[in-house]
């Protein structure tokens, strides 16, 4: 499936509020986490790092189950497998999207046992593997694509994202299909709503009248 061809499945089949919500949870989550890791009452200077991912991605998570709940998307958290953590799930008839911080140096993501099972679902599988999360959903005609909202801290400014992508990786989990912008996806939902208007040509062509014309 060519890029276009997934944004135009993206704007038509999810709500733009998930893309503009998730912009500004996301914001909020990488300032509030910075915020609550230096505060030197709670922690000092040896447990900051740790403390500022842990919540960061406490923050994310429940971040991207507000924006699910906004669109209208059916919310699950589920345990990771073996246990050790939980993770959102945001799932349509037509998506199933979840949020990862992709590896600083190889650009993909950790491919965990649950996100392979997921990822499969980009090789045109057809139908919702609801035995993976504890859910009856309707069959679909045609292939859920697993999707994932990428995000990273700035180097230089933590409390910032450096960015927030929208992708869908391939089966294996080793390139990605698409992988854009937020702000990209969100514009494609503009092009659509607001089309380019079109404006008539009202000029007006004057004939000239010969000499020995009377009016």
């Amino acid at each position: 499936m060519a890029q276009p061809d997934i944004l135009t499945r993206i704007t038509t089949r999810l709500p733009l509020v998930l893309f503009t919500m998730n912009r500004e949870e996301t914001d909020g989550a990488y300032f509030e986490a910075a915020k609550r890791a230096n505060d030197p009452v709670q922690y000092g200077a040896p447990e900051r790092r740790e403390v500022l991912g842990r919540q960061r991605h406490w923050l994310l998570e429940s971040g991207l189950r507000r924006a699910g709940e906004a669109g209208g998307l059916t919310i699950a958290a589920k345990d990771t497998n073996p246990v050790g953590g939980r993770y959102t799930l945001l799932i349509s008839d037509h998506f199933v999207i979840g949020r990862a911080k992709p590896d600083r140096y190889r650009g993909n993501i950790r491919p965990v046992r649950y996100r392979k099972q997921l990822a499969a679902m980009n090789a045109a599988v057809s139908q919702f593997q609801g035995d993976l999360f504890g859910l009856s959903a309707p069959v679909v005609a045609g292939p859920r694509l697993y999707g994932l909202f990428l995000s990273a801290a700035h180097p230089k400014d933590l409390d910032t994202p450096a960015f927030l992508n929208f992708a869908i990786p391939d089966s294996s989990l080793s390139r990605w299909i698409f992988n854009e912008p937020v702000e990209t996806v969100i514009a494609a939902y503009n092009a659509v709503e607001r089309p380019a208007e079109i404006i008539p040509d009202l000029a007006v062509v004057a004939l000239k009248q010969k000499p020995n014309d009377v009016s």
